[in-house]
């Protein structure tokens, strides 16, 4: 039980080395023999000396399986090869040991035991076959042989062993397993005793002393066994053996002459009793069966009973032992060699034996400064020269290159993985073995060596092993190959073996990309119309209400990329530049194009694409789809296709709106000009009406915040309203008979605003102050403004950038023929002759001249007509019946202001007054009574409106408001400029 203890002890120790030996590098080495179909790295760790005892368990069937080799492990064919691929001098596989016990034979597993000759770290390959390939010889190499399973049963001196012997009658060879009833007859008891010859571990172990025979001679010693090894220079180690003792004989501490004992001793440069009396520790290492040198008693342990282990007949021990009386154990000894370093020492057992009673010994597992080296991953001869991969549709199926399409993160793929040739030129289809397989990040580029990799470049994921068996071929399939980040240069490495340094790899040499599945559906928002915000959704695609924004204003706008996984996860190896692909949409909002949207530039941060800066340039809604087409860019060659399908990520595609104008230009479109009443004189009176010869136009554009036209703001989406505004020096100008502009949309962002022609202006004539003449400075502004949306929260209204001004060249809007204008009125003189010739009636057009009414010579323009004046207040004979309004004529227009008036002589005559009046608007007939000696009533609407031309014709007037009128006289002459026009003022 100690002796399985301490090997249980010893294998979990090594088993710790080798979870450290997988560590190491090792490099690769050329096949040592070509008849030799399989081999597997063995690792040795660093601080292992050179001669060191390399200790490993080796499942050979588990090792062909995992190549997929099929056949029946060939016994004879293990082989341990130096890294200079020349054989290990001393080694040894045993069939029977594995994992430090006994283990059955022809099951294609053991142990390797060799000693090492280069120091550590290094690696040896142990090469091993199946029968199928040629049955191996049995190795020729020098066995360590510490279990003494290199042997036959009988056999006297076992390789690496030498045995001497004084009579041969004394026990000194290997023996199987085995349980023989031995009888002694010294009188001892029990006699005879069924005794224990297994082995410790394995087949066979050594016997030495007497158990055949009784002693034939007293013999000290009779019988040795030694071997003779040298202990490495450093990290010496221990020498650890086990050994059986039987019998009926005893000894005891410090005496060398009594009785039978085992010796175990060290010889180098000194010599150290390890087992036996001078070693003084029976207690713990007995060096026979029974204790001190008298007989057995009631008392005392003694020679003449079997194994009673220093027991009296009460089964208390002297010496402090614990073994029960009867029992046939194994002693492991531990000795440190520390003291032997680098020395060759020679191990001795040595038995003494005296003619009486039989006493033996079984030695077995004798080991030193044992390391525990690790297995790698077996390979196949021939090994490949280099590793390819390429898409599982690549054709023909012997293609050693091919190209790898973009995948997508979060989506399982597949790809065929090649073994190549050493020459590189075919596939390796022999090849069987198990390969490590990387998603590699390769976007940092850089040189490539021979096997299409670059040592600087990364691991994205290590994949599940996969194996090339017998089957393969040389190509394999991996499926469910799933990377749920995003990549943009991504190759596949196969390494073989698949731990340990590589002896053949390879990498893809196609690039490829794993790109995002999509992006999540972009989100628009805003604050208000004009500022970037989260407040607002931007997804309004009515034709009227709802949120809308200023074009070529920021908005912000946000997508992630993601993989394909049920519930999808952000890609943040993502680090691309979407772009916006727009699209025109259906509904009554969207427009009948679409602009160009601005992301505002900047990639994606960790698979995360957010902008506040983004803006659109046009009007109205529209479809947009958010893509990547260049983040696959690798795979622009392979065949991918170009489409959302293939290399781009791309988002479902969203409606987004609606846009308006930013603001509205408003620029003059013609050159405008104003009537002049009387275009001859260049003047107009105040207070006359007058209108437009050619009417002012203005250019319209919806404009983008960046000042480009907004096309699409027409159809259902023009909404301006038009406006005008008129300003004048001097401040009186009437605009209440104008109206609205005309505004006609050109469908294309733009429209024209127009005057009405029949618009009416006048200067507002001051009925009690008259003005001295001036020029005219007109100017008017048109304008647009778009308030339809005002009435959403965050919206606002369309306003012009500014009005289109018409002021001519800064003088005010141009006159057709002048813009001088003049407070007039119109002069009624009296007239008197005899009745026997018409009556001239003075008519004269005067204006202000600053000081005093004067006749407007540049009068050529007013007109009057007989229905303007009526005749009243007869006197005498005349009456409505001679002097009626058929007597009144009235010539064309006036010339230099003045105007022609005759009343013809009364038929039949008569003599008498008649006062005559005109009428200068387009009232009713009244009768003006203010001045009491006038009746003449006012006629009827005059056609027109000239009461621009009234004065103050009655003495008191306060106003310029009254029509003039005058007395006509016949029968009564006058005298020679002795006279005063009725109601002249003097």
């Amino acid at each position: 039980m100690i002796a399985r203890a301490v090997s249980s002890l010893l294998r979990t120790c090594c088993a710790l080395l080798a979870l450290w030996v997988l560590v190491l590098p090792s490099p690769a080495m050329a096949w040592y023999n070509n008849a030799w179909t399989y081999r597997v790295p063995v690792s040795v760790p660093a601080g292992a000396s050179v001669n060191s005892t390399i200790k490993l368990d080796v499942d050979f069937v588990a090792l062909l399986t995992s190549l997929g080799a099929a056949g029946t492990f060939d016994i004879n064919s293990p082989r341990v090869v130096r890294p200079n691929d020349v054989l290990a001098v001393t080694q040894e596989f045993t069939d029977a040991v594995y994992a430090g016990a006994t283990d059955a034979l022809g099951n294609g597993r053991g142990e390797i035991r060799f000693l090492l000759e280069d120091a550590g770290p290094v690696t040896y390959y142990l090469y091993f076959d199946v029968t199928a390939n040629g049955p191996k010889a049995v190795s020729a190499q020098t066995p360590i042989n510490g279990n003494f399973e290199q042997g036959v049963a009988g056999t006297q001196n076992p390789p690496g062993w030498t045995a001497t012997s004084t009579n041969a009658a004394f026990d000194a060879q290997v023996r199987p397993s085995e349980s023989p009833s031995i009888a002694t007859d010294g009188g001892g008891t029990p006699s005879p005793v069924v005794t224990d010859g297994t082995p410790l571990t394995g087949a066979y172990s050594y016997l030495l002393g007497a158990r055949t025979n009784n002693e034939a001679i007293t013999g000290a010693p009779a019988i040795s066994l030694a071997r003779t090894f040298v202990v490495p220079a450093t990290n010496p180690g221990n020498l650890v053996l086990r050994y059986r003792r039987e019998g009926w004989d005893s000894g005891d501490n410090g005496n060398t002459n009594i009785y039978d004992f085992l010796s175990i001793t060290l010889a180098g440069a000194t010599t150290t009793e390890i087992v036996g009396p001078t070693a003084g520790n029976y207690a713990t290492q007995p060096f026979s069966p029974n204790k001190v040198t008298l007989p057995i008693s009631n008392t005392q342990s003694g020679y003449g009973r079997y194994n009673n282990w220093d027991l009296d007949l009460k089964g208390v021990h002297h010496d402090g032992m614990t073994v029960t009386a009867g029992a046939q154990p194994w002693w492991t000894v531990t000795a440190s060699l520390a003291a032997y370093a680098g020395q060759t020492i020679t191990l001795k057992f040595a038995s003494t034996q005296t003619v009486l009673f039989k006493s033996w010994t079984h030695i077995d597992d004798v080991e030193w400064s044992v390391v525990a080296g690790s297995l790698g991953v077996a390979e196949k001869f021939p090994l490949p020269g280099r590793f390819n991969a390429y898409d599982t549709n690549t054709a023909p199926a012997t293609a050693i290159t091919g190209v790898i399409q973009t995948k997508v993160a979060g989506v399982p793929f597949s790809v065929d993985l090649v073994a190549l040739n050493t020459a590189k030129t075919a596939i390796q289809p022999a090849f069987t073995g198990i390969v490590k397989v990387e998603l590699i990040d390769s976007s940092a580029g850089g040189a490539v060596d021979g096997n299409g990799c670059n040592a600087a470049w990364t691991v994205i994921q290590t994949l599940p092993n996969q194996t090339f068996v017998n089957a393969s071929n040389g190509r394999i399939t991996v499926t469910g190959i799933q990377e749920n980040n995003a990549w943009r240069n991504v190759r596949v490495r196969v390494t073989y073996p698949a731990a340990g340094s590589a002896t053949a790899l390879g990498c893809s040499t196609d690039n490829f990309a794993i790109r995002p599945a999509s992006f999540s559906t972009p989100v628009f928002t805003d604050a208000d119309w004009q500022t970037a915000g989260a407040v607002r959704t931007l997804n309004n695609t009515a034709a009227n209400g709802g949120v809308v924004h200023r074009a070529g204003r920021p908005f912000t706008f946000g997508t992630s990329a993601v993989n394909g996984l049920a519930t999808p996860a952000v890609t943040t190896g993502y680090n691309g530049v979407p772009t916006a692909a727009t699209s025109t949409c259906a509904a009554g909002g969207c427009s009948t194009g679409v602009g160009v949207i601005a992301t505002g530039g900047g990639a994606a941060a960790a698979g995360v694409f957010s902008t506040a800066v983004a803006t659109y340039s046009e009007a109205g809604a529209f479809n947009l789809q958010v893509q990547d087409t260049t983040f696959a860019s690798v795979d622009a060659a392979d065949g991918t296709p170009a489409t959302c399908a293939g290399q781009y990520v791309c988002s479902a595609t969203v409606s987004v709106g609606r846009f308006v104008p930013d603001h509205f230009s408003v620029a003059t479109n013609n050159v405008p000009a104003l009537k002049t009443y009387c275009s001859a004189g260049s003047f107009t009176y105040l207070g006359q009406l007058f209108v437009y010869n050619t009417a002012p136009q203005a250019l319209v554009t919806a404009q983008n915040f960046a000042g480009a036209t907004t096309q699409y703001y027409a159809g259902v989406l023009w909404r301006p309203t038009a406006s005008a505004g008129y300003s004048s020096t001097p401040a009186l100008l009437d605009t209440s008979l104008t109206t609205l502009p005309v505004l006609a949309s050109s469908g294309n962002g733009t429209g024209t605003e127009t005057i009405n022609l029949s618009d009416q202006l006048a200067y507002t004539r001051n009925s009690t102050t008259p003005l001295t003449p001036f020029s005219a400075n007109i100017v008017l502004g048109l304008s647009v403004t778009d308030a339809s949306e005002a009435g959403v929260a965050g919206n606002g209204t369309i306003v012009a950038s500014a009005a289109a001004q018409f002021n001519g060249s800064g003088a005010g809007i141009n006159f057709n023929a002048g813009n001088g204008f003049r407070y007039g009125r119109l002069k009624l003189g009296n007239a008197f002759g005899a009745e026997t010739s018409d009556s001239v009636v003075p008519l004269e057009a005067q204006y202000w001249n600053g000081t005093a009414f004067v006749t407007n010579t540049n009068d050529n323009c007013t007109t009057l007509s007989a229905a303007n004046f009526s005749l009243g207040n007869y006197t005498k004979t005349l009456s409505a019946a001679n002097t009626g309004s058929s007597h009144i004529i009235v010539g064309g227009a006036f010339a230099a202001g003045k105007g022609s008036l005759v009343l013809t002589k009364p038929a039949p005559s008569a003599t008498g007054s008649v006062d005559i009046a005109v009428n200068l608007g387009l009232g009713a007939a009244t009768t003006d009574t203010s001045c009491p000696t006038w009746n003449a009533p006012i006629p009827s609407s005059s056609g027109s409106d000239k009461t621009y031309l009234r004065g103050k014709w009655c003495v008191g007037d306060a106003n310029y408001d009254r029509d003039p009128r005058a007395r006509v006289t016949f029968g009564i002459y006058k005298n020679a400029n002795e006279f005063i026009y009725l109601r002249e003022v003097y």
